[in-house]
């Protein structure tokens, strides 16, 4: 098994998904999606000295990370799911999408389509505009056999469970040993990254003989 932690806010968690369904589906490895709040959410000191510069770097670098990979990738997220003022770092107060976004994320694993959830909903959050609409939002899930109003009635009933399943996976990221995303967890080694540690771990599963190769 594998334990794979993921953040709605990451680019780099977006880019790692179609590979971990790739896992999950042809190769048939059983993930554990773990979803964790933004570091945004969980340490907002983090971006206290980061400024216009930091943010400028991270979208280069995802730009060209996202072509490398043939995915697409639109900046700026319109809306972004953490509102932060990107010129000084700091972050709102008001946070009116990350916990819908986590919680029907949560609701979806519990229900046994995290990641096929997490897929759709990233690839409207990193390329379309006004990716929150109820009509993206009612034709997605209905995609998953889902329908939007009894998802979200489910999260107002559940919705102090789902917080709790949620800083539950947070504690045991934190015992995995780091506290970012996209994180793998095999065999109680972490591998942090969606490039060169996720080659790693590729490669520590075929040297168990778990898989035979990753093409």
């Amino acid at each position: 098994m594998i334990d794979f932690y993921f953040s709605y806010r990451s680019p780099y968690s977006y880019l790692i998904l179609p590979r971990m369904l790739k896992l999950k589906n042809e190769y048939n490895l059983d993930i554990n999606f773990k979803i964790v709040y933004p570091i945004a959410i969980r340490f907002p000191e983090f971006f206290e000295r980061r400024n216009i510069l930091y943010f400028l770097s991270v979208m280069f670098d995802i730009k060209r990370k996202a072509k490398k990979l043939n995915m697409p990738l639109t900046l700026p997220l319109k809306p972004d799911p953490i509102r932060q003022n990107t010129f000084t770092g700091k972050i709102s107060n008001h946070q009116p999408y990350i916990f819908d976004v986590c919680h029907m994320g949560q609701l979806m694993s519990n229900r046994g389509k995290g990641i096929e959830f997490a897929y759709e909903m990233s690839t409207l959050i990193w390329n379309i505009k006004n990716w929150n609409n109820d009509d993206r939002l009612t034709k997605l899930l209905a995609e998953l056999g889902e329908d939007l109003s009894e998802v979200r009635e489910s999260i107002k009933i559940n919705e102090r469970q789902l917080i709790e399943e949620i800083e539950l996976n947070q504690e045991d990221q934190k015992e995995a040993g780091h506290h970012g995303v996209p994180l793998n967890v095999y065999k109680g080694k972490y591998y942090f990254g969606q490039d060169n540690p996720f080659e790693n771990l590729i490669k520590e599963l075929i040297n168990d003989g778990v898989i035979k190769d990753f093409l």
